[in-house]
């Protein structure tokens, strides 16, 4: 198990990473999601040894390894850049880390693992060839096969797919997957693409400004974000939130007192003890569980259209919702024209409530 304990690193101004507590467990695939500048980075260069840390140890199996060089520590580092030897053929660059004098091994034994690397990476055909005359998908491939041939303690892979189209990423993200589990590997991995993290991780650490603010299994940091960052970060497209104001048994979006959604008294009550006095609160909705129509039922609130989005099968519309935008998911054939209005209703148990101020979770149950 790798484990970091109240890690700190600044340069200069900046607080990169700021006292993160981490635990990677054997065997899974566990990735670091965050926006650019969340300290991402830094966390898994201080990891590899390329980075001291201003504060705290790094552990694996129980031993501190704050200090262990690189090289000892034997954990495979992959970078978003490739780091191939353009001068070299793709065996050559596969065969590299067996012949380092650190892990070298019997010219037999590198031909063996290069081979098999390459025909599970399907990049047999090209082992003859240079990198540099190889397409991005390939490149990244043999990267991928350089970290697998060594069979290090850890894969370390920092944005592996994020330069790539999203047909190769699509195809590299089941390649990871796929390869994680046959050969049940560890990784951490750092991205700031949210649907490869979906796809690809057992667990996810929500990384911002330079603290892990949440860590569960995909499905779990979906369902139960903890704050208003989390739910920003996780979602593809990401949450609703409208600002409103308690009403006795309703909620009324700010600054449009036409526009309100029925809740339980016994819910308002709940938020009202929580916010203390205040009457001011964030709620968030899923995109999936927005309701659109184009005829009125009770309590359902016109908004006007902006536009469609065709994502693959699914369509998105954007609506403008009493002077607020919100996003929906459209599940039938209704496809409404730009200008045109519709009928929205939030069912209360689909929504989140959220402090203004904080951002927080508010739990109203």
């Amino acid at each position: 198990m790798l484990e970091l304990r109240n890690i700190s690193k600044v340069f200069g101004d900046i607080v990169a990473v700021d006292g993160l507590n981490l635990e990677v467990q054997d065997g899974e695939f566990f990735v670091i999601l965050g926006p650019t500048g969340a300290g991402k980075t830094t966390t898994l260069r201080i990891v590899m040894g390329l980075e001291k840390p201003d504060a705290g140890e790094v552990y694996y199996d129980g031993q501190e390894i704050t200090h262990v060089a690189p090289p000892l520590r034997n954990f495979a580092f992959m970078f978003e850049s490739h780091n191939l030897y353009p001068v070299l053929n793709v065996y050559d660059n596969l065969a590299f880390p067996l012949r380092s004098p650190l892990f070298r091994v019997p010219e037999d034994e590198v031909r063996r693992r290069v081979e098999s690397v390459a025909k599970e990476l399907h990049i047999t055909h090209l082992l003859k060839r240079k990198v540099s005359h190889l397409s991005g998908g390939e490149q990244q491939r043999v990267a991928l096969g350089r970290a697998l041939v060594r069979k290090p303690r850890i894969y370390i892979l920092d944005e592996p797919i994020s330069s790539l189209d999203y047909k190769l990423r699509e195809e590299l993200q089941t390649e990871f997957k796929r390869i994680h589990e046959e050969y049940g590997i560890t990784i951490l991995s750092a991205t700031h693409d949210n649907i490869s993290a979906m796809a690809m991780a057992s667990r996810i650490g929500i990384m911002e400004h330079g603290r892990i603010i949440q860590v569960g299994s995909p499905r779990e940091v979906y369902i139960d974000p903890a704050n208003v960052s989390v739910a920003r970060i996780i979602g593809a497209p990401s949450m609703n939130f409208l600002e409103c104001n308690l009403g006795d048994d309703k909620l009324v979006i700010k600054d449009s007192h036409d526009f309100f959604f029925r809740v339980k008294l016994e819910t308002v009550r709940l938020l009202e003890e929580k916010l203390r006095g205040g009457d001011r609160i964030l709620v968030g909705i899923w995109p999936e569980n927005v309701l659109v129509s184009g005829s009125t039922g009770e309590a359902w609130m016109k908004a006007v259209v902006e536009n469609v989005e065709y994502h693959g099968a699914e369509k998105f519309v954007n609506l403008n919702l009493g002077g607020w935008p919100i996003k929906a998911l459209l599940t039938d054939d209704f496809v409404p024209k730009h200008g045109s209005e519709v009928f929205v209703s939030l069912p209360e148990e689909s929504l989140y409530f959220f402090y203004v101020d904080s951002g927080m979770r508010i739990y109203a149950n």
